[in-house]
């Protein structure tokens, strides 16, 4: 018998198909693995489909599509996402699958080399194994709140990359890239003459700001842009989906869409037609849907203890199992799935910076995404005193004067690592024994060795700390970690401290400050489900500050 390809082993399996297959062979499973929406579909849609089989209307297409559907998505382009381009820029094709492999098959030869995100959609690395191109991960780690490293990003690059990929929202995490991270990502690619792949399926569900397209940024026509209706419109097996090319490719194209596809099906593309021309209120209903279902889901994380990283846009949660996983989150998915009878997505389904966590769908019915969420395993948590909290090893306790010189200059050695201090607010960090009459200076302690391992500052009982709190919040400031003892999760000690002991003093909300540049403290809190409030800044001459509140 003839062998297959070489490289054909090279191709990774899909470890959320694995675990779907697996539950559609089950009885009584609650479906969280897959991002399929369960609002349905609009009347109108519907009709234009069935309309169109009625008539037999099931002849070829054009290669590139129904001119009337390419016409709608140019102008529904500039419309939306300000992005202008001709009809011979807009390419239909099965699904924003087809579109994300097309485009890969356009710009990669054997041995090319394309930066994916990690954690990122497992078929960008599929498509790329499948033409023999080289995937090269750029992590997205959550101390850097799951955005690119530019610095990082740079160190990957070789003489073989041709490509990056940018997906925003994103698909496991939700995250959205702001747009001063996006316009870099493009100078990045400008500066290394690369093409950008910019997967934008889950365009309409953007929920802390209006999405922004890659190519409004791009000034040198390096941009192929992946849309989709299967979201959007919840016409996930309809198949339909759309590339836009930079200019001049469209002899290209009609020869690549003959090769693999000839055409999209026409009662498909009809359909299509009539949802992008349509009244769009059931998509905009479908987001609101989506966005009450994440904010169900994250208050029962919260309440149990759970941690997830809080989403800006699609509709998944990415959230972290890793106390129960031991390592393997992909055989403990396939065990709770058999066990508890509900299907997550392992999150090493989307890279090494996936193990531990998981990816679930929250586009479900609300009693089923909620009942699943309750069969997870919790994690042991210890109800801690407000004068003394032990944590694996670590006592958190008020600090002593005495200690007051020693606090001051960890905190001024933790925050010059995050970002460039002035004078005026090394003064302020130093000011060990101000803060602590304003307020309580907690400390971290090592059991073993006695060693201060970090400090926070806290409203005394009953009272405010800084401008940004208000009656009935507890806000909270000055977090540092002696650098000598990161990796201890001291960090997470002292902010799960914090939120208990407001808790304790019946506040409704917890709100904190940081610098502008301090990323790793952003993820900290946001992991912990803490969010933007874009209406609280400090003052003038403090700090280059924002805040980010947390309700209890």
């Amino acid at each position: 018998m003839p062998q297959l390809a070489s490289h054909i082993d090279s191709v990774p399996p899909s470890g959320i198909r694995r675990i779907f297959e697996m539950a559609l062979s089950l009885d009584d499973v609650l479906m969280l693995a897959v991002g399929e929406p369960d609002v349905d579909v609009s009347a109108e849609i519907l009709k234009a489909g069935s309309d169109a089989w009625l008539a037999d209307k099931t002849d070829y297409g054009p290669n590139g599509g129904l001119l009337p559907l390419r016409e709608a998505l140019v102008r529904k382009l500039a419309r939306e996402n300000d992005v202008v381009v001709d009809t011979e820029q807009v390419w239909v094709t099965c699904g924003g699958m087809q579109a994300l492999y097309l485009a890969m098959s356009l710009t990669l030869a054997p041995g090319d080399e394309v930066l994916i995100p990690d954690p990122g959609y497992s078929t960008f690395a599929m498509n790329a194994a499948m033409i023999s191109a080289v995937s090269v991960p750029y992590p997205l780690r959550r101390d850097n709140a799951f955005l690119p490293d530019l610095d990082e990003l740079r160190r990957l690059v070789t003489p073989k990359t041709r490509m990056i990929v940018i997906n925003s929202p994103s698909n496991p995490l939700g995250a959205i890239f702001p747009v001063e991270t996006l316009r870099a990502l493009v100078d990045f690619a400008r500066e290394n003459d690369l093409w950008i792949l910019s997967d934008e399926v889950y365009e309409a569900f953007s929920y802390e700001a209006p999405h922004v397209s890659v190519a409004s940024l791009d000034a040198d026509d390096r941009v192929f842009s992946v849309f989709s209706l299967s979201k959007t419109y919840a016409l996930t097996g309809a198949r339909v989906g759309y590339l836009v090319t930079p200019p001049g490719l469209a002899t290209t194209m009609r020869t690549a869409q003959e090769a693999m596809i000839s055409c999209v099906n026409t009662p498909a593309q009809l359909a299509a037609l009539a949802a992008v021309e349509g009244d769009q209120a059931h998509v905009a209903a479908a987001g609101v849907h989506y966005r009450q279902n994440l904010d169900a889901a994250t208050a029962l994380l919260q309440q149990r203890g759970i941690e997830y990283l809080q989403p800006s846009g699609a509709f998944y949660l990415w959230i972290n199992v890793g106390y129960a996983t031991g390592g393997d989150v992909a055989g403990w998915a396939e065990r709770f799935l058999l066990e508890k009878r509900v299907a997550v997505a392992p999150g090493s389904a989307f890279g090494r910076g996936g193990e531990g966590w998981i990816r679930i769908c929250v586009a479900a019915g609300l009693d089923d995404l909620l009942e699943g969420i309750r069969r997870l395993p919790e994690p042991v948590r210890r109800r801690p005193d407000a004068h003394a909290a032990e944590r694996e090893g670590v006592t958190v306790r008020l600090a002593r004067p005495d200690e007051h010189d020693l606090i001051g200059r960890q905190r001024l050695d933790a925050y010059r690592l995050e970002f460039t201090i002035g004078d005026d607010y090394a003064v302020q960090i130093l000011d060990v024994p101000h803060h602590a009459a304003v307020g309580e200076v907690w400390v971290a302690v090592d059991d073993a060795t006695g060693s201060i391992l970090g400090s926070v500052t806290t409203p005394r009982p009953g009272e405010l700390l800084t401008p940004l709190g208000r009656p009935g919040e507890f806000d909270f400031r000055l977090l540092a970690v002696d650098p000598a003892a990161r990796g201890r999760r001291i960090g997470s000690i002292l902010t799960d401290f914090v939120i208990e002991l407001a808790r304790q003093r019946g506040a409704r909300r917890v709100v904190m400050n940081s610098g502008t540049e301090m990323t790793t403290a952003h993820g900290l809190y946001e992991r912990r489900g803490f969010s933007r409030m874009p209406d609280r800044e400090n003052p003038p001459g403090i700090e280059p500050s924002r805040a980010y509140g947390l309700d209890l």
